[in-house]
Order: structure tokens, then sequence, then C-alpha cells
């Protein structure tokens, strides 16, 4: 799975997860800010997407190990996070 694939798929959980209107997502960038004066994103909302990053990519989390919030920066971040997940799959 490439980037560009890894980042089509978590605009559309943004969508169907969080009800961010996919016109909002459209204007994204990969560097764009996901949390606060970005997009808005608060700790909730990234719970909500972590979980639907599990359930879209087969992956799971120890969410006790790590500092989430750093990965929910930008898309870009987010989307390494998941492409080392999927790496790091038997």
């Amino acid at each position: 799975m490439t980037k560009d694939e890894v980042v089509v798929q978590l605009k559309k959980l943004l969508t169907e997860r969080l009800r961010i209107s996919p016109h909002r997502l459209q204007m994204l960038q990969l560097d764009s800010p996901l949390l606060k004066d970005g997009l808005g994103l608060d700790s909730l909302d990234c719970v909500e997407l972590l979980i639907g990053i599990e359930d879209e990519f087969g992956l799971a989390f120890d969410e006790s190990q790590e500092d989430w919030m750093q990965h929910f920066s930008c898309l870009e971040t987010l989307s390494e996070l998941v492409l080392r997940a999927k790496d790091a799959m038997p």
C-alpha cells in the first residue's frame, strides 16, 4: 500500500467517522494541521479515528505504549504511522 492510498483512506475515515465535509478535506494538504487551529480535531476525535484506522487497515495499536497525539499532527505523520504498523505486521 502506498502513502497516497493510505491518505485517501484516512480522508475517507475523517468523513465517515468524524463527519468532516469532503469539501474541507479536499483542501487538506499532507502537512496541514489536524488538531486545534487546523482541522480542529480533539482527543476524542483522535481516539475515534484511531479505532477507525484499526478497523480499516486491520491493525491493532497499544494505546498505553505511546503518546498518540503526536501522530495526529498532520496527514503526513498519521499516514507514516499506518505504513509503519502495516510493515511491522507478520
